[in-house]
């Protein structure tokens, strides 16, 4: 009789090691599978179903768009059409609050599955980013939409340079690795310190409001208070916002060198929520 050899053995991780990254490569069919999870669980028993990745940013839209479009004179200011404008933000800002608050829940949401099975815990926020991928593609194809709209048929003079659109996937992973990391520093805490599962949504909108959705910087450095402009000058979103719409409006005030800031603080965010959140899968069960 053949003596029975195990073809894997777990146990405790002593040191937090990027090697680990590389074990998600065998996990590519539970990544595929958590991505469908949240599909079918965001829109189970929904009547609209995935139509409410294109109402949400519109409805959104239209009310930035009314409140605040005449306010600060979008359209005369920046010279994108007011909508075009808010819908960039919208579009922008609604991946990365999702891949933060959905990340940030990490454990407490999965401590079920993660106490019956063993799998790399990482799988979970990997699987968050890319069904907020496609979310994100769905809404970039409603503004590409809108844009083609305005710039063939509306009237309106916009300047366009096809070269600035290879900007896109720098400002997707500089956004996925911000919201990534936050993400994983926010449920590594939240294991211990249940109030940061309830300040996290509080916190995304606050944070919202310190970022040039609603108003760009060009009008911030212009008519706003001093106090107030380091506040959304050293928010690592705000170079990606405005990127993302001088990718699309060339004419646009926006200086690309501006993302080395944002990309060097995404990624110091992003390994300290890779090593933090390595720690804390070691004994969460024990307090989550």
């Amino acid at each position: 009789m053949s003596k029975q050899v195990w073809t894997e053995i777990i146990t405790p991780k002593k040191t937090v090691s990027v090697f680990n990254l590389k074990e998600l490569l065998n996990y590519r069919d539970l990544i595929s599978l958590f991505v469908k999870r949240d599909f079918v669980t965001l829109y189970k028993q929904t009547i609209l179903g995935p139509f409410w990745y294109v109402i949400t940013p519109i409805v959104q839209t239209v009310i930035y768009t009314m409140m605040f479009g005449n306010i600060f004179s979008i359209s005369d200011s920046t010279g994108i059409p007011a909508i075009l404008f808010y819908l960039s933000g919208s579009v922008t800002w609604a991946y990365f609050s999702q891949s933060v608050i959905k990340t940030s829940n990490t454990f407490s949401g999965n401590a079920d599955i993660f106490g019956k099975v063993y799998f790399p815990r990482l799988v979970v926020p990997i699987s968050v980013l890319i069904s907020n991928l496609i979310g994100f593609g769905i809404q970039l194809l409603l503004f590409v939409l809108f844009f083609l709209y305005y710039y063939f048929f509306s009237g309106v003079s916009l300047s366009f340079n096809p070269v600035n659109l290879l900007w896109i996937p720098v400002l997707l992973l500089n956004m996925a690795l911000l919201g990534l990391g936050i993400g994983l520093i926010v449920s590594s805490l939240t294991t211990k310190y249940k109030d940061f599962k309830q300040f996290i949504g509080f916190g995304i909108q606050l944070l919202m409001f310190m970022s040039p959705v609603i108003v760009p910087m060009s009008i911030v450095n212009e008519k706003f208070p001093d106090w107030s402009k380091p506040i959304l000058e050293y928010n690592p979103m705000t170079p990606i916002i405005e990127g993302f719409r001088a990718a699309f409006f060339e004419n646009y005030v926006f200086d690309f060198s501006d993302l080395i800031y944002s990309g060097s603080v995404a990624i110091v965010l992003f390994v300290f929520g890779f090593y933090i959140f390595g720690k804390t899968e070691q004994n969460f069960m024990d307090t989550v």
